[in-house]
């Protein structure tokens, strides 16, 4: 974060001096004008890589498939509905078979050699930006059967695809962000312009896709409720671990059977107490009104 301003449609963002880990939170003047008129708060649904390499492909997550009925019940609650979907090139970099054959060189600071890893292991790739990379097998190849979403799971009414992961060099386990935060998806774009307040968050898998894509929606201001029943993990204990990441952030986990009683809230205060606690000192410009908020 360089200290130079974001210009949004509706406010001018000060990047610089913040504190926490919240990037930065253009959604403010939206959610302060939200909050002063006393309006509801506006849920979105974010549905993350319910696709067929995850749940009976090259990555398979145990009980992957179950998610997809506890989705389908859930979806149709929501006005607005994100699925997102990891979309690689062939040559993609998190695919092991890449590192394996020298396709990406592996930093001197990394233990273990592209041309010695093995599947699963965790590289430093050379970069620029220089990562650390876990190594996957072939997945979600673009235009393949197993990037395509889970034939049982439904279309709603205006959903939107969210593609990520389309960088060969870069991984990206968010829907909003690439595991460097060097580019974005129009993910946080779109949930900006429709003013949302509130996401859940639901899918594949919980200690990578889920659990950043949550991450980071709650350190740009969002409340954020994971569904328990509608989420599944690569392994127990990395699981458990992202788990206790997202409540140290703030993020909320409820069962399926709260979200109904979840929609109904409207008070929005709690929207601007968030950010405020989340982040100590930050200024936006109400670039239509000209009006500063510090």
């Amino acid at each position: 974060l360089t200290g130079e301003k974001v210009v949004y449609p509706e406010a001018v963002v000060s990047t610089q001096s913040t504190g926490g880990d919240l990037l930065y939170s253009p959604t403010l003047v939206a959610l302060l004008q939200a909050a002063a008129s006393g309006e509801n708060k506006v849920f979105a649904l974010i549905i993350v890589d319910v696709q067929n390499d995850f749940i009976s492909g090259s990555l398979a997550v145990a009980e992957g498939e179950m998610v997809v009925p506890v989705i389908n019940e859930m979806g149709p609650l929501f006005k607005h509905i994100y699925k997102t979907a990891d979309w690689h090139p062939a040559n993609h970099i998190s695919f092991h078979s890449n590192v394996k054959k020298g396709l990406y060189e592996t930093s001197a600071r990394s233990n273990i050699k592209g041309c010695d890893s093995e599947m699963f292991q965790t590289v430093i790739v050379k970069g620029p930006p220089e990562l650390k990379q876990t190594l996957w097998p072939d997945h979600c190849i673009q235009g393949s059967f197993g990037a395509e979403f889970h034939k049982d799971l439904k279309v709603f009414p205006g959903e939107v695809r969210v593609n990520k992961g389309m960088n060969s060099t870069v991984d990206s386990y968010s829907g909003f962000w690439d595991n460097g935060d060097t580019s974005h998806t129009p993910l946080f774009s779109m949930l900006l312009e429709h003013g949302v307040t509130d996401v859940v968050v639901c899918g594949i898998a919980t200690d990578f896709c889920v659990g950043f894509t949550a991450l980071d929606a709650a350190r740009h201001g969002f409340r954020v409720v994971v569904v328990d029943e509608a989420i599944r993990g690569v392994m127990h204990d990395t699981s458990a671990g992202m788990v206790a990441r997202c409540k140290a952030a703030g993020v909320e986990f409820t069962s399926c059977s709260n979200v109904p009683k979840l929609l109904q809230e409207t008070d929005t205060s709690d929207t601007v107490e968030r950010i405020f606690r989340v982040k100590k000192h930050f200024t936006v410009t109400d670039v239509n009104a000209n009006q500063q908020y510090t």
